[in-house]
């Protein structure tokens, strides 16, 4: 039962040796993200990847990825999630690993816990600004009364912004005059909102010893060109997380196929089939496969219905899966295939109609490698 992720090396390490080298000819340095399910190749994989890379930090999304991380990889790693004390099981896990990493390790800091962190054995820390994706952070008085606060001994390595993957819907103006070439009207929102947190962090770091580094997410190269263009911006290191456009920005490049286990052909007497019976209407055979919800097939995100075009794939989809012909994300010679039934845990039953198809062949998958898991990642080795 073998579910595979095919790698074309070649195709993708050049597409990460491109995507690094797009960043740094623009004057700023790489921190690949490493979280989850390592994007369905796997962590360790990406961590080793880093080093071929010759990145010198990487970052993870929990302290839970923390560990791992410091045993597959020589750097500093920087942990997104914030340190939040009231979190008991997480608290235990930082104190242990600081106990012997400290020095490696980089901790987000987005709300008043400075000394807390101070007495739980971290030495590094980014502090985290609140954007307009209004999940985590300080803003800029929180900061400021967090700095102040007596009793913390800390190394500020810089600020840590998180953008929305959409350009903000209410722009703000920018604080500074940004340029004598540009107006700071024209500038896009996200370019905006960074460098109003750029101004503020100015401002803090007069009273403050802080490092004059910035964190970014969801920045792309031009984005950056555009913020080092900036006058008040030469000042600071900049740095751009990289996730998905990273290790998943080749898609051509990544395959996933399940094996076909069995192939049963249909007829009037035998046409129904798996735990809820379903009917065939008229197809052929059913195909068992590998692959099912254990591996991440036909698991989805929701995803807004932000356009017309969107509303009307999740009317059609709603209309199918009524009449139980919702399509799978296995193909044969480009055609999806329908599921028979909702996918099992670790195989799929789809009908067919194609009697080229036997057991022993792969059918391609169309995957959300964010949430797959493969039995198998061949390519790399």
């Amino acid at each position: 039962m073998t579910f595979t992720l095919y790698i074309d090396a070649e195709k993708w390490r050049h597409h990460l040796t491109q995507t690094v080298d797009d960043y740094t000819k623009n004057e700023c340095a790489v921190l690949p993200v490493i979280k989850g399910n390592g994007y369905g190749v796997g962590r360790t994989r990406l961590a080793h990847e880093c080093t071929m890379l010759s990145l010198s930090r990487l970052a993870v999304g929990t302290v839970n990825e923390l560990e791992q991380a410091l045993r597959d990889f020589a750097g500093d790693v920087v942990v997104l999630e914030p340190f939040a004390p009231q979190d008991f099981q997480a608290s235990a896990l930082w104190q242990r690993l600081l106990k012997v990493h400290a020095q490696r390790i980089i901790v987000t800091i987005a709300g008043p816990h400075l000394v807390t962190a101070t007495q739980s054995g971290v030495r590094r820390v980014y502090l985290e600004g609140l954007t307009s994706m209004n999940r985590f952070g300080l803003t800029p008085a929180d900061m400021d009364a967090a700095l102040r606060e007596p009793g913390w001994d800390l190394s500020i390595e810089g600020l840590s912004l998180h953008l929305p993957i959409a350009d903000p819907s209410l722009p703000a103006i920018a604080t500074l005059e940004t340029s004598a070439q540009l107006n700071s009207r024209s500038i896009p929102s996200r370019a905006l909102e960074v460098f109003n947190w750029l101004s503020w962090y100015r401002e803090l770091s007069v009273t403050h010893a802080l490092a004059s580094r910035v964190s970014i997410s969801h920045f792309t190269p031009n984005d950056v060109k555009l913020l080092n263009s900036l006058e008040q911006v030469s000042t600071f290191d900049v740095e751009v997380r990289v996730g998905t456009q990273l290790w998943l920005g080749e898609p051509k490049a990544l395959t996933a196929k399940g094996t076909v286990l069995a192939v049963h052909n249909l007829d009037k007497s035998h046409a129904a089939v798996g735990y809820t019976q379903a009917d065939s209407h008229g197809d052929a055979s059913v195909i068992v496969v590998s692959g099912g919800t254990s591996h991440g097939v036909a698991l989805a995100a929701p995803a807004p219905a932000t356009s017309f075009r969107r509303r009307g794939i999740a009317i059609a989809e709603g209309f199918a899966q009524a009449r139980g012909k919702v399509r799978s994300p296995f193909s044969v010679r480009g055609r999806n295939l329908v599921f028979a039934e909702p996918p099992h845990m670790h195989v799929s039953m789809l009908w067919n109609s194609d009697d080229s198809v036997k057991v022993g062949d792969e059918l391609s998958c169309t995957v959300r490698l964010t949430t797959a898991h493969f039995d198998q990642v061949i390519g790399l080795d």
